[in-house]
């Protein structure tokens, strides 16, 4: 699907040469490695004295893109360059009102022992009174992917921008448990695993000869799976052989069951001002969900909000806030930034 989208990508750009389609926009590539945290040390004794201290490979992060993304007033270029992790503040609120602004980046990242990737690639155009955008994006952070078509109508009131139009998205199923769905017992696990195939044996070491299972005699019990392997050894380890059950269940099931498609009336609302001495950005969108294709629709509302502010207190101390929260399909990604700004003059 990435090579498709790429294609389909160069193809419009190509003809939309003659427009200046690639005046002004920036392709980039970076290369980031940092050491992780590192963990306390810790040992263990089991006849000889065995370090057991977690080594952490390093974090890094691989990204190429390019970029074509108007600016407000308030904002600078933050470095002499750019690696694409720069987030401009026109993304929710574009500072143009005719031409296409676009992104298309890929990154891999390990962070912690966790390895995913992301990538976001999507194409906007401005007109004087209606927008439209074609993304597709993977947060490999928090699991979500979508591919989206978004077509609104806009109104530009002063300093209030208000959109109204459709949005349709394919997706895969998120917030769904398959499992739960088809197992409804799945708190009593001897009943939920003799569902799924599973059965065990259990033997003691008859010290004794009495044929009696006394007290103090050891038992063993050994699980086995519908084709006679032994998969576990006792019933704490089956216990915990269950959960990894669970998972590879939803997992194969949802692979099976594919994409679905959303449609959703969408409503949006921003507003913009910068003075002097302080600017403020408030966005926010509402998606109304009346239409899947599969019945496994668990969420009626999506949105996404998000505020960018910088108030200047006297001419060395300033405020500033950047927040945002969006939730799709019960999928939720937000950051919190504030703080205070002290130049010493």
């Amino acid at each position: 699907m990435i090579k498709k989208t790429l294609i389909l990508f160069l193809l419009f750009t190509t003809c939309q040469a003659q427009l200046d389609f690639f005046k002004y926009s920036t392709f980039y590539g970076s290369i980031s490695i940092n050491t992780p945290p590192q963990s306390p040390e810790s040992y263990i004794y089991n006849g000889q004295l065995i370090e057991t201290t977690n080594k952490f490979d390093n974090n890094y992060r691989y990204a190429i893109g390019i970029k074509k993304i108007s600016r407000y007033k308030f904002e600078k270029k933050p470095k002499f360059y750019y690696d694409g992790q720069e987030q401009n503040a026109t993304i929710y609120r574009s500072s143009i009102n005719n031409g296409f602004e676009y992104l298309f980046q890929y990154e891999k990242i390990k962070d912690r022992e966790l390895e995913f990737n992301n990538y976001d690639f999507w194409l906007r155009y401005i007109g004087q009174h209606f927008l439209t955008k074609f993304q597709y994006s993977n947060n490999g952070y928090i699991n979500l992917n979508y591919k989206l078509f978004d077509f609104r109508f806009k109104r530009d009131i002063k300093n209030i921008q208000a959109s109204f139009g459709l949005i349709i998205r394919n997706h895969p199923i998120y917030g769904y448990n398959a499992f739960k769905n088809d197992y409804p017992n799945y708190d009593d696990f001897n009943t939920t695993i003799d569902a799924l195939g599973y059965s065990h044996e259990s033997s003691w070491i008859d010290g004794n000869m009495n044929g009696y299972f006394d007290r103090w005699e050891q038992a063993t019990t050994i699980w086995i799976n519908d084709v006679g392997d032994t998969i576990a050894n006792s019933i704490q380890e089956m216990q915990n052989v269950y959960g990894d059950i669970v998972s590879d269940y939803n997992r194969n099931w949802n692979e099976q069951q594919g994409n679905q498609n959303t449609i959703s009336s969408v409503i949006g609302l921003s507003y913009y001002n910068y003075f002097d001495k302080w600017f403020i950005l408030i966005y926010g969108n509402m998606l109304f969900n009346g239409y899947t294709s599969e019945n496994f629709d668990v969420n009626k509302y999506d949105y996404d909000t998000g505020i960018i502010t910088n108030y200047k207190i006297t001419k060395s101390i300033s405020l500033y806030t950047q927040m945002s929260y969006l939730k799709y399909f019960d999928k939720k990604n937000y950051s919190i930034n504030l703080g205070i700004n002290v130049l010493i003059i």
